[in-house]
């Protein structure tokens, strides 16, 4: 096994942020203030069992209402260190140092986890300004620095989240257990991860929030079709997998007016461009705006896709379903033209280039139909761009070379051999990475060594770049989590010119890109993006 070729430098200084379950823990509170009835809330709202101790002379009036109601166990007005024994967490909210400090000395002797409110040096942990909504938790911590700020930070985030968040999450996780149970096997746990990781990538979260139970049946069977499952028999009731409902798409559509009854349809293939809206050609827009219906692939960014207005379907295509998908979206291009729609088939990048483009237009022409291209920007370009990396350059790259990691029927595809002179762009290679850099190194006399860049969702704000060797590219893009697709795979000596390296013989131009905004990437970032709840 190669080593991976960087290693992320530990910056000390974090906290550990865990979602800690309190169901079966016993929690101490000591205080009569405010902030300790803060603490008592969410531990409640955390279905911990509660003790508080404190002088009822003077607490507060929400703390006397919870002892009132039993909702929390008031144990006295002192502390004495044998109640430490009996509870698993200790929250102090005293202004009197001293005391608080022989009580977190007890907890500390006995392993208890304890806080202390202002004394950050007496704390094991500090607690989180939380945004919560539903199952939806988001905390927000300065590590002891800046409560205050903290709070205002949970704010701004609070407020620029999606409505009905708390809703998508709950659907997510009922539909989540559906597919556990439907497919509860050890060995297909990579797959439910990788498909229920589509759903939430690629659906809006208005249509997550809505979620019905028939919806989540039409889901399942959408599942194992594409994992090579006999059909249940009810496929074509979910004709849109990720469209969020619209008139159009809940009215039946099988009478139509006198005036469509004679008019003409049309079709047009639009290239939707690498993924910000602001790289789409103004005709792309024009022809967006004028569709009657539109039939976006499933990796166009909700960006774009909130552009659409009317009639709106998303492919269903998954790995092994392509065929079937794309026969689907032709039948239904067919029939609304039929009725005298101007139909827009939405693609990435631009619709030639390894879009199906060419078949789609040969469909249509033996059908009678002339198809309107309007081409886009292609990620085999924009991808290195937005990057860093020029395709060619002066002494190093004459030529560039964009190729497919997937043939027809999800095939392997025929590679290039090796030219020192050139770049490489791999599209649709990603999800077999390990065994299209196995052969390129073993077969097509790629050296081991040669810089690569894997460019995921290029352009749109969560752009990540993942930088290696190719011997190894394949580790390390597990190392930070796996894969984002869309995704593309960037291989040639042109990768590190305008990195700020010293390349000795490579005879690498030395030169120094300043990043603007935040398509740049530092690789020692981008390795402390590895998500540990990526296991479904």
């Amino acid at each position: 096994m190669y080593p991976l070729p960087r290693v992320p430098n530990p910056q000390g200084g974090a906290s550990l942020m865990v979602a800690f379950q309190c169901k079966t823990k016993r929690a101490l509170v000591v205080g009569n203030n405010a902030i300790a009835a803060s603490r008592v809330l969410a531990l409640l709202e955390a279905d911990a069992a509660v003790s508080l101790i404190g002088d009822q002379d003077t607490m507060c009036t929400e703390l006397l209402y919870r002892i009132e109601h039993q909702q929390v166990s008031w144990l006295g007005e002192q502390c004495h260190e044998d109640l430490v024994d009996q509870h698993d967490l200790v929250f102090v909210c005293l202004s009197d140092r001293n005391v608080a400090k022989t009580i977190a000395m007890a907890c500390r002797s006995r392993r208890v986890p304890v806080n202390v409110t202002d004394n950050n040096d007496l704390c094991d942990f500090f607690m989180t300004s939380t945004y919560r909504d539903q199952s939806l938790q988001v905390a927000v911590s300065t590590n002891g620095q800046a409560s205050k700020l903290s709070n205002r930070i949970r704010r701004h985030i609070a407020s620029s989240l999606p409505a009905n968040l708390g809703d998508a999450v709950r659907r997510m996780g009922v539909l989540r257990q559906k597919v556990r149970q439907s497919d509860p096997s050890a060995a297909a746990s990579s797959r439910r991860m990788k498909w229920l990781a589509q759903i939430c990538e690629y659906w809006s979260m208005d249509r997550l929030a809505q979620l019905s139970d028939r919806d989540m049946e039409d889901l399942l069977e959408a599942y194992h079709q594409d994992e090579g499952y006999e059909s249940l028999g009810t496929a074509g009731r979910i004709a849109s997998l990720g469209a969020p409902p619209t008139p159009a798409t809940i009215t039946t559509t099988t009478t139509t007016t006198s005036s469509s009854s004679t008019r003409t349809g049309t079709i047009t293939l639009v290239g939707a461009g690498p993924g910000d809206p602001d790289l789409l050609t103004m005709a792309a827009h024009k022809a967006i705006q004028n569709a009657d219906l539109v039939l976006a692939d499933k990796i166009v960014p909700a960006e774009v896709i909130a552009l659409v207005k009317c009639d709106l379907k998303i492919a269903r295509k998954f790995p092994g379903n392509a065929d079937a998908a794309q026969q689907e979206f032709n039948a239904m291009a067919l029939e609304a033209l039929k009725q005298g729609k101007n139909v827009v088939r939405l693609k990435q990048g631009d619709p030639f280039l390894f879009g199906r483009g060419g078949e789609e237009a040969l469909f249509f022409r033996k059908h009678g139909y002339t198809t309107d291209i309007i081409p886009g920007i292609s990620s085999s370009v924009a991808a290195p761009l937005l990057t860093g990396i020029p395709l060619t350059h002066r002494s190093v790259a004459s030529q560039f070379l964009v190729t497919t990691g997937t043939g027809a029927r999800n095939s392997p595809a025929p590679l290039p051999t090796f030219d020192p002179h050139r770049t490489d762009v791999f599209l649709m290679a990603i999800h077999r990475l390990s065994a299209l850099t196995e052969s390129l190194i073993d077969s097509q006399k790629y050296p081991s060594d040669i810089p690569c860049a894997i460019v995921e969702r290029a352009s749109c704000p969560d752009q990540r770049v993942i930088w290696g060797k190719l011997k190894d590219i394949a580790q390390v893009l597990d190392s930070v989590g796996g894969s984002r697709p869309p995704g593309l795979l960037i291989v040639g000596y042109a990768i590190n010119v305008l990195k700020h390296e010293n390349h000795g013989d490579e005879g690498v131009a030395n030169t120094l890109l300043t990043a603007s905004g935040s398509c740049m990437q530092d690789a020692g970032n981008l390795l402390q993006l590895h998500d540990p709840e990526n296991v479904c």
